[in-house]
C-alpha cells in the first residue's frame, strides 16, 4: 500500500525541462502499484533513443523505459514492494540519447508489510520484475509458477497442511473442515453466518438505493448496483464485516483487504466465469470472493452456480487468451476470446446450483467457475452482496481493463 506526500520539480534551466508529475486519482489505497502520470511537456521533440529513467533512493531501484518519440504524457507504473516501507523519494529523468531533457521527483509513503509482502519482493527480484513499466498492468510481468509465492491451498499438500495445523492445534476442528471444503472444492459455505438484523438493515438501504434509481437501476432488471459501501452505511459494516474477514484471514494466512461491492436485487444471469482476470492478484490465488444471502434464495430465481473443482483450471489471463485490454466499455474481443476458454471448463465439471438461507455465507477461490443462472421466473427476487478480497501484502491489479486494484485496511476505519 501508498499514499503520495508530494510531488514536485526541483530542476529547470532552458535545456532542462520541470517534468509534472501528477498521482493517479484513487479513493481508496492502491497495493502494490503506485500510478504516476508524467508530463514531459509538449514542446519536447524526441528524436534520438528517448527514455524516461526511473530511481530510487539511493540506488534501491533504477528502471529505464522506452519512450516513443511525439510522446507527451505517459502513465508510469511503479512496483512498490522493491522500495522501502516509509517515506521513498523516486527521481524521474526524460533523455533524448545522452542528453538530459527532463527532471522531476515524487515522494511515496510506502506501507507494505508483513510475510506476504517480504514473500512478494523476493519473488519480483528474483524473476527480474521491473521496478517500473509505461502503460497498463499486465499478468506478462509476473512470475506464473514461483512456488515459494504459491499459496499454502494451492499446494499439492494442502490437505496435508490442514491436517498438521489441526493436530498442532493451530486450528479448530470446524477450521479445519472449512479449509478441507476450500482447498476440495474451491469454496467454502458457513451457514447463516449473518445474523437477520444486521441483513434486514442491509436491505433497507438497497430498497433506498432502488428508489431512487442508483445508477439508473430499474426494478426487475439484472443490473447490478457498484459500490454501494461508500455510501450507505449499513452496507457498509458489512462489507467490513469481521464474521466473513476472519475466515479469508483463515485461508490466506494474513488479514483480508476488501476491495469492492457488487449489490444484486434480481440474477445476475452471468456466463460462466473465473475472477481472476477481472479482480487480479500476485501472486495468483490471494483473492476471494464473499457472496452474502440476503434473503433465502428460492428455485427458479436466477441461482448462482458453481463448479466444484474447478479453481485448479490454468487462468485465463488476456495475455494467455492473445487479448487486448478492454478500452472504453468495449468488450467484443474479450467475450470472443476469452468465454469460449470459460465455456470449455465449464463442461469439465458438473455444475451445483446454490440455494442458500438468509445470512448464509459463500465464500469462493479467485478461480473458481461460478456462472448465474437464467432467471426463469422473472418475478423471482435474488438478493445478494458480492465482495471480492485481497490478501495483504499483495499486488492487486485488474488484467482486464490494465488498472491499478483497490482495497481497504478495515484498521484504519474511522469509528
Amino acid at each position: 500500500m501508498f499514499g503520495f506526500l508530494k510531488s514536485m520539480s526541483r530542476w529547470g534551466s532552458q535545456s532542462t525541462h520541470e517534468l509534472s508529475i501528477e498521482p493517479e486519482p484513487h479513493r481508496q489505497a492502491h497495493w502494490g502499484i503506485a500510478r504516476l502520470k508524467v508530463g514531459l511537456g509538449s514542446s519536447l521533440t524526441l528524436s534520438r533513443a528517448p527514455r524516461l529513467v526511473v530511481e530510487g533512493a539511493n540506488g534501491s531501484a533504477r528502471s529505464e523505459l522506452a519512450l516513443m518519440s511525439g510522446d507527451h504524457d505517459v502513465l508510469v507504473g511503479i512496483h512498490t514492494h522493491l522500495l522501502g516501507n516509509g517515506p521513498q523519494s523516486l527521481e524521474l529523468t526524460a533523455m533524448d540519447g545522452k542528453k538530459i531533457i527532463g527532471r522531476g521527483n515524487v515522494t511515496l509513503n510506502v506501507t507494505n508489510s508483513g510475510k506476504l509482502a517480504d514473500t512478494v519482493a523476493i519473488s519480483l527480484r528474483q524473476h527480474g520484475v521491473p521496478f517500473a513499466f509505461i502503460g497498463p498492468c499486465d499478468s506478462s510481468y509476473y512470475p506464473a509458477n514461483d512456488p515459494k509465492a504459491t499459496p499454502w491451498f494451492d499446494r499439492p499438500d494442502a490437505i496435508d497442511e490442514v491436517n498438521r495445523r489441526l493436530r498442532e492445534g493451530k486450528i479448530s476442528g470446524e477450521e479445519a473442515k472449512t479449509l478441507h471444503q476450500f482447498v476440495d472444492k474451491g469454496y467454502v459455505i458457513l451457514e447463516e453466518l449473518i445474523d437477520d438484523e444486521t441483513v434486514d438493515e442491509v436491505n433497507r438501504e438497497i430498497d433506498d438505493a432502488v428508489a431512487q434509481g442508483w445508477q439508473g437501476y430499474q426494478y426487475g432488471s439484472s443490473q447490478r448496483l457498484e459500490l454501494l459501501h461508500l455510501h450507505y452505511p449499513a452496507i457498509r459494516r458489512l462489507w467490513l464485516d469481521p464474521r466473513h474477514l476472519r475466515v479469508l484471514e483463515l485461508i490466506f494466512g494474513v488479514p483480508a483487504r476488501p476491495c469492492q461491492t457488487l449489490t444484486y436485487v434480481f440474477g445476475s444471469q452471468q456466463d460462466a466465469h473465473q475472477d481472476a482476470v477481472y479482480l487480479t492478484p500476485f501472486p495468483a490465488g490471494y483473492m476471494c470472493g464473499t457472496w452474502i444471502a440476503l434473503q433465502d434464495v428460492v428455485p427458479n430465481s436466477g441461482e448462482l452456480i458453481v463448479y466444484p473443482g474447478s479453481h485448479r483450471e490454468p487462468r485465463a489471463y488476456l495475455s494467455n487468451a492473445d487479448c487486448s485490454k478492454v478500452r472504453d466499455g468495449n468488450w467484443a474481443e474479450f467475450w470472443e476470446k476469452v468465454l469460449p476458454i470459460w465455456a470449455a471448463i465449464s463442461r469439465r465439471y458438473e455444475p451445483v446450483v446454490y440455494r442458500p438461507k438468509k445470512g448464509t455465507v459463500l465464500i469462493w477461490h479467485e478461480n473458481l467457475l461460478h456462472a448465474g443462472s437464467a432467471r426463469i421466473d422473472q418475478s423471482l427476487a435474488r438478493r445478494s452482496i458480492v465482495v471480492h478480497s485481497f490478501a495483504q501484502g499483495t499486488i492487486a491489479y485488474y488484467d482486464s481493463s490494465g488498472m491499478v486494484g483497490i482495497a481497504h485496511d478495515p484498521s484504519e476505519e474511522v469509528h
